[in-house]
């Protein structure tokens, strides 16, 4: 393991000197209800829609049913009639229409009145590209918070104001590191200026026990195993609680309501134990379509990934005292035990093991190399870039909160790995 001089920090840091610090540290490191339909009520408030399903086929999507009302029942007229969201429509006997809309496409629906009774709250299904982008008033940067698992968890979004809402956009999330934000990540990367002129939506997701609202900040945001260790100290910062990939999902459904997704682009990327996450998605989620991990790691074996082959563009400061370099450079003194990642993506994706070199030029001399490896298959390629004397920050970021040394003149990593996954993972 090498150490690095970065401003007043001059060896590499232990555990106990991470615990020390860590305030000022950036650590990225229904189904149907089942309800029989009885016969007419005399009318009361509509029930909860029930979840929509995903299902292709419109019969068999699995729309939700009206629940029971609190004077009688509502009940279906003649099984419900399919819909082109894929759900079906409630009608009630003595009520109006009611239900939910499921199924691929599911929207928030409401529930029929009867005679007397108030309408009911449909449920949340998944949201198709049919009925994507129909509210309005959410565009530009927003604080959004969303119930997930039991908990309130919250992100930024960023919508261009120019983007049409029912033009399917591709989708970037942004995941930050221990003791940051994501307002902190939204400041460091600058990627809303890539949505304006790109013409995509951002995301910037709070990790456990944080808020960009509040300010409030942890040592373990995110969950970012399966199980086996990780190189450099991700291992003992990974929230044990697995409900980030629900988080996940959560974001991208409230995300339709305002403006149709791409599904075919969506990707992640993160700075430290954001970079984790973001390994960690590459290598179990393959409903994204590439990966940007900026000074994180990842496990000493993508032999339990889930994905097929995954473009992925890897960054890292090779003066970085907090997560050694060696985890992500090739070029680099392996961690005992780890691999780079990169050579472990080369090989998972079936590149050869050599690279090109391609320097890349900052301010004032602070530079780096890319090293793109040969022989990779055309959705599998795979990048390193490291930056000479960088410490533990984003490269090129203005500002970059409760980081280690300062990415300002460095190249930008935001605008790299935007033009490498527009060329390697369109």
């Amino acid at each position: 393991m090498r150490a690095f001089p970065v401003g007043v920090v001059g060896r590499r840091i232990d555990l106990a000197t991470l615990v020390v610090v860590s305030g000022a540290l950036a650590f990225a490191c229904a189904t149907d209800m089942g309800l029989e339909p009885p016969s007419n009520g005399a009318g009361g408030a509509g029930g909860m829609g029930g979840v929509g399903g995903e299902g292709a086929i419109p019969e068999n999507a699995g729309g939700g049913n009206v629940g029971l009302g609190a004077g009688g029942f509502v009940t279906m007229a003649g099984g419900g009639t399919p819909t082109a969201a894929g759900g079906f429509v409630a009608v009630g006997e003595s009520g109006g229409a009611a239900g939910f809309v499921g199924g691929s496409g599911g929207v928030l629906g409401s529930g029929g009145s009867g005679a007397s009774g108030a309408p009911g709250t449909g449920g949340t299904g998944p949201i198709g590209n049919a009925n994507c982008g129909m509210r309005s008033g959410q565009r530009g940067k927003t604080s959004r918070t969303i119930p997930v698992g039991g908990m309130q968890r919250s992100f930024i979004a960023y919508l261009p104001p120019s983007a049409s809402p029912s033009t399917p956009v591709p989708l970037v999330y942004v995941f930050h590191g221990a003791n940051q934000n994501g307002a902190g990540l939204y400041d460091a990367t600058e990627y809303s200026k890539i949505a304006d002129s790109e013409g995509i939506a951002v995301v910037f997701p709070d990790g456990q026990g944080t808020s960009s609202a509040t300010g409030a900040s942890s040592l373990t945001p995110w969950s970012v195993t399966d199980g086996p260790g990780l190189c450099g100290l991700g291992t003992l910062v990974s929230n044990p609680n697995p409900v980030d990939f629900a988080f996940v999902d959560a974001i991208k459904v409230e995300m339709k309501q305002d403006q149709c997704i791409d599904d075919e682009h969506v990707y992640a990327t993160g700075f430290s134990m954001g970079g984790y996450m973001s390994h960690h998605i590459a290598c179990d989620r393959s409903d994204f379509r590439a990966a940007g991990p900026h000074s994180g790691g990842t496990m000493g074996s993508l032999g339990t990934c889930k994905t097929g082959h995954m473009p992925i563009i890897i960054f890292h400061g090779d003066a970085d005292p907090l997560i050694n370099d060696a985890c992500d450079d090739p070029k680099g003194t392996p961690e005992p035990g780890y691999s780079p990642s990169a050579t472990l993506w080369a090989a998972k994706n079936g590149c050869q093991a050599t690279y090109q070199t391609i320097p890349v030029s900052g301010a004032n001399g602070m530079n780096g190399q890319c090293y793109l490896y040969d022989g990779c298959p055309a959705d599998g390629q795979v990048e390193a870039c490291i930056f000479t004397g960088l410490a533990h920050a984003w490269s090129g970021a203005p500002v970059c909160a409760s980081c280690i040394g300062s990415g300002a003149g460095y190249p930008s990593a935001t605008q790299i790995e935007w033009q490498f996954f527009k060329k390697y993972a369109w």
